[in-house]
């Protein structure tokens, strides 16, 4: 549950509050019946509404104390907007909107601006909705927020586990852990790759024993060629999952990223069935949270999965673009590694996913060897997203999307051996090139592109937004 606190604020003045106190709580209980009505938001009102600078830091500290995930601010009226600043800065990094609901007696949109302006003034980020609680988006729009809001407060504490360093020379893809702890409030630790090598010989025989037999029950066939692929190496690929699995948990990080080439790929095997399962909500040990990992320890790839997994409560991914097909008008999405196989048919059961995926030898340039799952996107919406920084700062792209079921071999610029998603994206190629900074995209199923633009604004990261006529906007 997304927990939010409710603060309502009136005039002032003794006597004209009063008058003015029945309609405010009037729209106090409207709020709390419309949020908590979606299911999925906890709703705290303050004790009393706020009409004095000693109920302002009362009630402020009170809600404070309870570590929530964010505020709405009840501005229907002319609130005093000193009330209003003293909240505000008594809550807090905790994220908070102004709301002013529609009410043609008072002078509310007033009120929400002056509040605003003066928050503006002295640089407290906030978000503002003046809406019509009577109109059917209004949950909508509210839960947006609210989404939002328990992202950007709960990535504050959390640790990224980094496994290896840089991969092949990508600067997009190193951490900036500085910045990290100064900007989202994260901290990035360290670990050698070393450490999955040593941890992967200790797991029990029984162990591998299990996820190979439920895997060979499961997936579409497993194509062993005596060369990239035999049976050994697709027992150590299991153990450094394993591996993997219990450092991730023994370290507590809240998402990774894994060097692979060239240490793991050319000397061991390749990270992929780690990649895959790490991302995916379960494994042989049935249904699991998924701890987004990042392959070619793509840094700031893997903070963008964590933020479209927290915001979708569902696998996010990491894919390559590398080509675009105009026969199907189609974008080629693959990447050897970081795509859980949930996405082979979006299905809460495991079998009807891993049903369509085949274990199929690595290419030949990794000399480690070892499986690549291969399959292809089941149809359907996704969210597009990645972030990218330069001297001005953090920046997110953002687009909606859709896979289409293709074969690979149908499709010029793909594959025979990797996880493929073909993407339909309205932005041409040369407007795509021009726009996106990295050769990393990310996705989660959906769309949360609204959530996303306001997660931005609560994380001091620009958005870059594609339209639904393939336009570029940019917020800033």
């Amino acid at each position: 549950m997304i927990r939010l606190g409710l603060l309502s604020f009136s005039d002032g003045r003794d006597r004209v509050h009063a008058g003015l106190a029945p309609d405010i709580a009037e729209h106090e209980a409207r709020i709390v019946r419309l949020l908590e009505a979606t299911g999925e938001i906890l709703l705290t009102p303050a004790g009393t509404i706020v009409h004095s600078n000693a109920s302002a830091r009362r009630e402020a500290r009170r809600l404070a104390a309870l570590q929530l995930d964010g505020f709405i601010f009840n501005i229907p009226v002319f609130a005093f907007p000193n009330f209003v600043v003293l909240a505000a800065q008594l809550i807090g990094r905790a994220p908070f909107l102004l709301l002013g609901p529609h009410d043609p007696r008072y002078p509310g949109l007033t009120g929400l601006l002056a509040a605003a302006g003066a928050l503006h003034q002295i640089d407290i980020g906030h978000e503002r909705l003046w809406i019509d609680l009577q109109d059917p988006e209004a949950p909508r729009r509210l839960l947006s927020f609210a989404r939002a809001a328990r992202v950007a407060s709960r990535l504050r504490g959390q640790v990224y586990g980094l496994i290896g360093g840089r991969s092949i020379g990508m600067y997009t893809g190193a951490a900036a852990s500085d910045l990290w702890a100064r900007q989202f409030g994260i901290d990035v630790d360290h670990v050698d790759q070393s450490e999955v090598v040593r941890q992967a010989a200790l797991i029990a025989d029984g162990d591998v024993a299990h996820a190979k037999s439920w895997l060979q029950a499961r997936v579409q066939a497993i194509a062993f060629d005596g060369a990239q692929l035999t049976p050994e190496k697709w027992d150590f690929q299991i153990r450094c999952y394993l591996a993997l699995k219990q450092i991730v948990a023994r370290q507590g990080f809240d998402f990774a990223g894994i060097k692979c080439h060239y240490e793991m790929s050319e000397f061991h095997v390749v990270q992929c069935v780690s990649a895959a399962f790490m991302n995916d909500p379960y494994d042989w040990d049935g249904p699991k949270e998924p701890v987004p990992l990042a392959c070619e320890a793509d840094s700031d790839g893997a903070l963008t999965m964590r933020l479209l997994q927290m915001v979708s409560r569902s696998p996010a991914c990491l894919l390559d673009l590398r080509f675009h097909d105009p026969a199907h008008g189609v974008y080629v999405m693959p990447n050897c590694g970081a795509a859980p196989t949930w996405f082979a048919a979006r299905s809460a059961d495991p079998a009807e996913n891993l049903s369509r995926v085949r274990v199929v030898p690595s290419i030949s340039k990794y000399a480690g060897g070892g499986a690549h799952l291969q399959f292809v996107f089941a149809p359907g919406e996704l969210t597009l997203a990645r972030l990218t920084r330069s001297p001005a700062g953090y920046r997110m792209f953002i687009a909606r999307g859709e896979t289409v079921a293709l074969e690979p071999h149908e499709v010029v610029g793909s594959g025979p051996n990797w996880p493929h998603a073909f993407v339909r994206l309205n932005v041409p190629p040369d407007a795509l090139v021009q726009t996106l900074q990295a050769n990393h995209l990310h996705a989660a199923a959906g769309d949360w592109r609204t959530e996303l633009v306001t997660l931005c604004r609560l994380l001091d990261v620009r958005p870059i937004v594609v339209g639904a006529d393939g336009s570029v906007t940019s917020e800033t």
